[in-house]
């Protein structure tokens, strides 16, 4: 930050300075450092942003500081609002600030802090570590587990508020007559949902010609439709029971109860709901070991069965490539069939279609760390075949 002269006007301008080559110039290392130092830059500015928008708040009220975000930051009336808010809960977490202003904490990151800390207590100090070492798709998930374990009802309280902001919008664009559905539901609900759909997708998929196949987007579309409009019934002549719905608790043997409770994604749910969505879906059972469902297989089946999907879905709740939704994910041979490899669980990971190609096309590999988890990495040398998988 600095004072620059103009004309008879001193202005305050924040001035990054660029690096001289261009990037055509630059080596292989280089770009990826300059690359990084962007990163760092953004969450500076972010940072520093934030406390103007706190300041200004505080002197002017948020009204005219959201109006000064809409024209002079061309932000849309729902980002500014949303800055505006962020940037006051802020103040209450200085750890979080300060590792904004340093460079280390990326602003949506901050967001998540800044939205928990307004649902309930946390501890800032434990979660500002995470903040800086991990995704905002993943630390989202952080933020979720640490307020079920820090609160008293079993996360009942969270739940209930979350419904209470369930909403639901259908309309016509006016500009090509098509309509628009557009909803946000509580993470069960949620659960329900997608799973229902990505079991219709799946059907949708079987019945098409191979050489003719919708997009993703047209076959999700044609999912929804056909669920909202269907009067499918049973031999009976009764509505389909509910979506099938991994449900994964342990369970705690010196007070023979179940605990932990969680959806297949890991999204913590209370564990008193399980009883509920037991009367609504059919529920699948995380296991992974017994004798009615072994899970392996060896070369004795080359497809995953379904005992070992759930099992799948359990361990690594989403792409091990890139966290796409467990739903939309292929069991992914490490060692691949044609060259011997089993069909067993610890053999197996999910990928989703993009990442799958990665591994076939690309040569990229599954690496498995100390702790058992599973992740793709680029192949070390991108000009020959890696090892089928890497271990940290």
């Amino acid at each position: 930050m600095e004072n620059t002269a103009n004309g008879s006007r001193v202005t305050d301008q924040v001035r990054v300075v660029l690096p001289t080559r261009s990037v055509g110039e630059a080596t292989l290392h280089q770009l990826q450092g300059w690359l990084k130092s962007t990163f760092r830059v953004d969450n500076q500015v972010a940072g520093f942003r934030a406390g103007i928008l706190a300041e200004l708040t505080r002197r002017e009220g948020a009204h005219i500081t959201e109006n000064n975000l809409r024209e002079k930051g061309l932000r849309p009336r729902g980002k500014a609002r949303s800055e505006v808010e962020t940037a006051v809960e802020l103040e209450e977490l200085p750890k979080t600030s300060e590792g904004m202003r340093d460079g280390e904490i990326p602003y949506e990151n901050a967001r998540i802090l800044a939205k928990a800390s307004q649902e309930g207590e946390i501890d800032e100090t434990e979660l500002v570590g995470k903040a800086r070492t991990q995704s905002p798709d993943k630390f989202a998930g952080t933020v979720r587990k640490h307020q079920q374990q820090r609160s008293e009802d079993d996360g009942m309280s969270r739940l209930e508020h979350q419904r209470s902001q369930r909403f639901a919008k259908i309309k016509t664009d006016n500009t090509d007559g098509m309509t628009v559905l557009y909803g946000r539901f509580d993470p069960i609900t949620g659960a329900l949902v997608e799973t229902a759909l990505s079991q219709k997708m799946n059907e949708l998929w079987r019945e098409e010609d191979p050489r003719a196949r919708c997009s993703p987007g047209q076959r999700m579309a044609d999912a929804l439709a056909g669920l909202v409009t269907r009067e499918d019934t049973d031999e009976d002549g009764k509505p389909p029971r509910g979506p099938r719905l991994l449900l994964i608790a342990d369970y705690d043997v010196i007070n023979r109860e179940l605990i932990n409770g969680r959806l297949g994604d890991g999204t913590p749910i209370p564990t008193e709901k399980i009883r509920d969505l037991a009367c609504q879906s059919d529920i699948l059972p995380a296991i992974f070991k017994g004798v009615s469902q072994p899970l392996d297989l060896g070369r004795s089946r080359r497809a995953a069965s379904p005992a070992q999907r759930v099992a799948l879905v359990a361990r690594d709740e989403n792409c091990v490539g890139c966290g796409a939704n467990a739903n939309w994910c292929q069991a992914h041979h490490i060692i691949p069939w044609a060259v011997q490899g089993n069909t067993n669980l610890n053999d197996m990971v999910l990928l989703c279609s993009r990442c799958h190609h990665k591994v076939h096309d690309d040569h990229w590999v599954v690496r498995r760390t100390p702790t058992g988890k599973y992740h793709l990495k680029p192949p070390l040398n991108r000009n020959r075949r890696s090892p089928f998988i890497q271990r940290k």
